[in-house]
């Protein structure tokens, strides 16, 4: 007969899934910033580092959001359906939230654009 202890831990794969969620999220922030600096000329081999730190972060970001949604879909929807009504109350701050945060970021892309 084995002991508890004998047994090895097993990997619960929720919470695997959010705390990667969670760093992958993290390492897009300072990727981010520092691709944005290094992006002038003359530092191409940081700006293809940070790049490439900045593409990997994200592309484990999405799997890792895509595999949480599925693992989470009935307490997603659950808590959707429970929250229908009270979203029709925010219905003008919704639409002011997601005007203005498109606003901003479509703004701040011309950036890149260098337009006038």
């Amino acid at each position: 007969m084995e002991s508890p202890a004998s047994e090895s831990p097993k990997i619960s794969v929720r919470p695997l899934v959010s705390v990667a969620l969670f760093c992958a999220g993290v390492w897009l922030v300072p990727s981010g910033i520092a691709l944005h600096f290094a992006s002038h000329d003359g530092a191409t081999r940081w700006s293809h580092l940070f790049m490439t730190i900045h593409n990997t972060a994200s592309f484990l970001f999405l799997i890792a959001a895509v595999v949480h949604v599925v693992l989470n879909r009935k307490a997603l929807a659950h808590y959707v359906n429970a929250k229908v009504g009270e979203y029709s109350r925010f219905k003008t701050e919704l639409l002011v939230a997601i005007g203005g945060v498109s606003a901003f970021v479509v703004l701040i892309a011309l950036h890149a654009l260098h337009v006038p």
